[in-house]
């Protein structure tokens, strides 16, 4: 039986014979080669683009808003009147924000009668994050009467931006 571990020569006076397998040749590797590119096959393969991910800034069915400009921002600031706006500065790389999205878009269906919420990407606005004087995300700001009333930097439970809420949206007393 034939060994094809070792590679075929052919000698100076015209035999052929095996050739020592030398520490470095491809052939006494060959176990550890197909391992590696085993490996990288799945490994390619497995990184296929996955569809189901989509970025923040992309939901259109979001009951959230996104501002893209001051412009925008100021609109929104004048027609509020009494209402409590929530401003969130987001970013698509930041894990916190991608948790802090479904929470916020739970508190949008639930108290859709007394606050809008409004989202604002940090590396396409800086502008904006800067006039919030916005030094952490996420950031959610809560404006009422075009003032800036309290802030949340960080991620926090459902029920902490609930207190807020609840806190800037009480009837004024008499």
């Amino acid at each position: 039986m034939l060994n094809l571990s070792k590679p075929i020569t052919r000698c100076s006076y015209g035999r052929y014979h095996m050739k020592k397998a030398s520490k470095y040749s491809i052939y006494r590797n060959r176990p550890f080669a197909v391992v590696v590119a085993v490996f990288l096959l799945f490994s390619i393969v497995s990184c296929k683009n996955n569809t189901n991910e989509k970025p923040q800034a992309q939901t259109n069915n979001s009951i959230i808003t996104s501002i893209d400009n001051v412009e925008q921002l100021n609109k929104i600031l004048e027609i509020s009147n009494e209402r409590l706006l929530i401003f969130e500065f987001y970013a698509d790389w930041c894990p916190p924000c991608k948790e802090l999205a479904p929470i916020l878009e739970k508190i949008a269906k639930e108290k859709s009668a007394t606050v809008a919420i409004y989202k604002i990407d940090i590396d396409r606005h800086r502008e904006l994050s800067n006039s919030f004087r916005v030094t952490g995300i996420p950031h959610v700001a809560f404006v009422k009467n075009k003032e800036n009333v309290f802030s949340l930097t960080g991620l926090y439970p459902k029920t902490m931006y609930l207190k807020v809420i609840e806190q800037y949206t009480k009837p004024a007393e008499s």
